[in-house]
């Protein structure tokens, strides 16, 4: 009987000191993100430049304003937009980890065909110092919204200013494959 007691005595202690271990387990550091590896250093350079930056998932967004950039009746770059949007360049182009697409976008004022043909030229103003900056034209792309996507609102001269801008918007680049036919 002693034995039975020793041995279930002996049985409870091991189970006890089994229990009271804990259990480390060791995890490797997860790598940061495609936009977290980019976010600080981009913000850094946009505040520098006088640009804002935005972020959603995977999506980086550097806000261009028209005014002082631009001329005010025509798409040419000033020379005071050309510096910074070079400094962007430099930045963007040895990172072929990331699709850069340019929107241009319009206030409402005047006609659609305008609003299109001005977020056309915007947008492709500042694609041409991107490109000039050495990003490749295959990580690229161009879109006019005109209108369609407003900051703020157009019955106001400040909101007509905030909708007047060109995004540049970073994203993971993937390239895509061509199937070869046989």
């Amino acid at each position: 009987m002693n034995t039975i007691k020793s041995l279930t005595l002996a049985s409870l202690v091991f189970l006890a000191a089994c229990s009271s271990k804990e259990e480390v387990v060791q995890t490797a550091p997860l790598a940061p993100s495609w936009a977290e590896s980019r976010i600080e250093n981009l913000t850094t350079l946009a505040t520098q430049q006088g640009y804002q930056v935005e972020r959603e998932g995977e999506q980086i967004r550097l806000l261009i304003p028209v005014d002082g950039n631009f001329h005010p009746k025509r798409t040419l770059l000033l020379p005071s937009g050309l510096v910074p949007l070079s400094k962007v360049a430099q930045a963007l182009k040895s990172d072929s980890e990331s699709r850069v697409s340019v929107v241009g976008h319009s206030d409402s004022d005047g006609s659609d065909e305008l609003n299109q043909k001005l977020s056309m030229e915007r947008a492709q103003a500042v694609a041409s110092v991107l490109r000039l900056g050495g990003i490749e034209r295959h990580r690229m792309h161009l879109q006019a919204m005109s209108d369609l996507q407003p900051r703020a609102d157009n019955s106001s001269y400040t909101g007509r200013k905030l909708n007047r801008r060109v995004e540049i918007i970073l994203t993971p680049y993937q390239p895509t494959s061509v199937a070869l036919a046989d």
